[in-house]
């Protein structure tokens, strides 16, 4: 084999340069909030490092032969890679999200806590009297308080917990909407290069057909110059 040949044959399986990203971060990693905030911005960066070594690895391919294989070998690459930050990102935001649920937990925790504070002391700690005449109560009288004493820390849990959930909400629908248009603009670029691809697929062909269309043209020129050589002898 020669050897330019055998060059260029290695520079195809050559995959594309080595990065640590997916071993920084194995599954379960990712365990709290600062290591998932460090995780998230490093894939952003390790997101760009790719598309610059998948540039960079075509632009090479484009210089020697077997130009679709190579840069096949470069597409397979990339997906891998991208794979790996995907990975990376579900796990931070999942652990980021149980971190908010957890967070929003105690938010309602400590929200009830504050409507029993804001209520005052149940009536039951100062059972048969009433707190506004120092009278007796009755036990139906009693239990009527004690019901509205705990329906109202009751409404009070209701809406703080609605609140919460209405704030979660708001943040999972930003969330979501931004993940949704990453996810839009990765597929964008994704078609824009396999269309790019496919018209330097189809700019290649031409190439090769205008080359043989050259060269069967210069055989019949050839020829008719040999023939009209042969006819003036």
């Amino acid at each position: 084999m020669r050897p330019t040949l055998l060059v260029l044959l290695l520079f195809v399986a050559l995959p594309a340069s080595a990065s640590d990203f997916g071993a920084r971060y194995p599954a379960g990693s990712i365990s709290d909030s600062a290591r998932a905030e460090t995780a998230l911005r490093e894939a952003d960066a390790e997101e760009s490092r790719i598309e610059r070594d998948s540039k960079a690895r075509e632009a090479e391919c484009h210089k020697g032969f077997l130009v679709n294989r190579c840069r096949d070998a470069v597409r397979r690459d990339k997906l891998s890679a991208e794979r790996e930050v995907r990975r990376v990102r579900v796990e931070a935001h999942d652990l980021e999200r149980k971190l908010k649920a957890e967070a929003a937990a105690r938010s309602r925790a400590e929200a009830a806590t504050k409507a029993e504070q804001a209520v005052g002391p149940s009536p039951a700690k100062a059972p048969g009297k009433d707190a506004s005449t120092g009278s007796s109560l009755t036990p139906e009288e009693e239990a009527r308080n004690r019901a509205d004493y705990e329906k109202r820390i009751a409404d009070k849990q209701m809406e703080a917990a609605r609140e919460q959930a209405r704030a979660q909400e708001r943040a999972d629908n930003e969330r979501a909407y931004r993940e949704k248009q990453a996810e839009a603009e990765r597929r964008a670029q994704q078609k824009a290069a396999e269309r790019k691809q496919a018209e330097e697929r189809r700019a290649e062909r031409r190439k090769q057909v205008e080359a043989q269309e050259a060269q069967r043209e210069e055989v019949r020129r050839q020829a008719e110059a040999a023939a009209k050589g042969g006819g003036s002898k």
